[in-house]
């Protein structure tokens, strides 16, 4: 009859699949982003930057969407940055959850009163 894993081995796979999840989520959402399939979350909604002009009118430089999208995609970045941490944290403990541990003892544990007899 094969044995039954025990509660801490069930728990240390699920730690294990939960971060491998945490780590491909994070990767493919930072690969979409990156590449342009997908945008950022909009945390930042910045103004155009303009010159005056002559004339009284203001002459555009750099247009908000385009002066919004770098503090977006840094931020998204290092959230995802973060998830991946956490995801490979999460997984070396599953994976440490997972291992026997196994301790040798290479010579007999002696009691005080046998130390003190010996010196």
């Amino acid at each position: 009859m094969p044995k039954l894993p025990k509660n801490e081995k069930i728990i240390g796979y699920a730690l294990l699949i939960l971060g491998v999840i945490l780590l491909l989520f994070s990767i493919v959402e930072m690969i979409t982003v990156y590449y342009g399939y997908a945008p950022p979350p909009k945390l930042f909604n910045l103004k155009d930057i303009s010159l005056p002009g002559d004339n009284g009118s203001n002459i555009s430089l750099i247009q908000g969407t385009q002066a919004s999208q770098l503090p977006n995609l840094f931020f998204w970045f290092l959230l995802m940055g973060f998830v991946l941490l956490a995801g490979g944290k999460i997984a070396s403990l599953g994976v440490s959850m997972i291992k026997d541990i196994k301790v040798e003892i290479s010579e007999p544990m002696t009691t005080p009163a046998n130390v003190q007899s010996a010196q």
